[in-house]
């Protein structure tokens, strides 16, 4: 490198230390302890050794509000989580599942709403609602949080558990054809508020219980849906048959299914994709619903594990751009048989 002092110090100015980030980690300082600081167009995969534990990642190349890195595991099982965020329990514990919150910018979103939207709540303030009432007549009683919810007929309930100290409302139904439901948020009647957006990461999940899975006996919907679906006549689950024409993303327990869980989705006039018995219910065992969207890939997980299909959000007839609400709906199949759906926690994430 000759030349003048002038020269050389504007070469070593303009050098660049390292190539462009690529899909495969590039180091750029290690210790004995394992890699401390690397660099690429994608964050290593969970449980990757050789990261010592606080290896920074910078993930290059890409957009949104997750591009800083830290290593929360061990050098032996790495968990990168993005800078903001907050770490979380196992995926068979009570708690968010890593694999779907573990680059949530919970922090930033809880602070700067231009940059994302964060819901959790843990129904510690319980659901209580009266049978047969309409979704406004809920809503107005005031014991539904910062829910909406249906009842529907004299027959179905929402109750807090009085059982359980960390907060769970029990979905009852006991009508043959006849539905209760949970939505969020409570304005649901008017707009939704979450919304599949092409380069925009959304992430939800909730942790449910069903006291009684048997063919003939009841059908489930937890997921999206197009708002203004809680009141008579307006339901997303059809007696005894499958979902109405509308936008929706989300799990189905059948009808006509025993214990299987569906992933299914739809846009409104469109045609419905269902991918049928992706997971197992378990009467009387808590499982958690998730979905995860990366901006384009839509993933659904059961218990904090990635269902082995997934979609995007440009496929046909994934309702892309359309604003949404939460909802559990609870239908009964068979008179006199009672049937119920707790709701534990709900979570919702949305990068704006």
């Amino acid at each position: 490198m000759g030349g003048s002092e002038f020269t050389i110090f504007k070469n070593l100015r303009d050098m660049v230390p390292a190539p462009a980030g690529t899909a495969v980690a590039t180091t750029m300082y290690a210790s004995e302890d394992g890699i401390l600081h690397t660099f690429g167009t994608t964050v290593p995969t969970d449980g990757t050794a050789g990261y010592a534990e606080s290896c920074i990642f910078h993930k290059t190349g890409g957009s949104g509000s997750s591009l800083l890195y830290v290593n929360r595991g061990s050098d032996t099982s790495s968990l990168f989580i993005a800078l903001g965020s907050q770490p979380f329990g196992t995926a068979a514990g009570r708690g968010p599942s890593p694999a779907i919150w573990d680059d949530c910018p919970v922090d930033e979103f809880k602070n700067n709403p231009e940059a994302g939207m964060i819901f959790f709540d843990d129904l510690l303030d319980g659901i209580d609602v009266a049978t047969n009432q309409s979704a406004a007549a809920a809503a107005a009683l005031g014991t539904t949080g910062k829910f909406g919810a249906f009842t529907g007929t004299t027959a179905n309930t929402i109750a807090s558990d009085a059982t359980n100290s960390q907060g769970v409302a029990i979905v009852s139904t006991d009508t043959d054809n006849q539905s209760a439901m949970i939505v969020w948020p409570k304005g649901a009647t008017i707009a939704g508020k979450v919304k599949f957006t092409t380069g925009k990461k959304l992430w939800m999940e909730c942790r449910i219980k069903v006291s009684t899975i048997a063919t003939a006996i009841n059908q489930i919907f937890v997921g999206f849906a197009e708002e203004a679906l809680n009141s008579e006549g307006l339901l997303l689950l059809i007696n005894e048959s499958s979902l109405a024409d509308k936008d929706y993303v989300g799990f189905l327990k059948e009808y006509t299914d025993g214990d299987g869980l569906n992933t299914e989705f739809n846009t409104a006039s469109g045609t419905n994709v269902s991918n049928d018995d992706e997971a197992t219910l378990v009467a009387g065992a808590w499982t958690k619903l998730g979905i995860y969207c990366d901006g384009s890939t839509v993933t659904f997980y059961v218990d904090g594990v990635a269902l082995a299909t997934t979609t995007t959000t440009a496929t046909a007839d994934f309702p892309d751009g359309e604003e949404m609400a939460f909802y559990l709906q609870n239908m009964c199949g068979a008179a006199g048989t009672v049937g119920t759906v707790s709701l534990d926690w709900l979570r919702i994430a949305q990068e704006y």
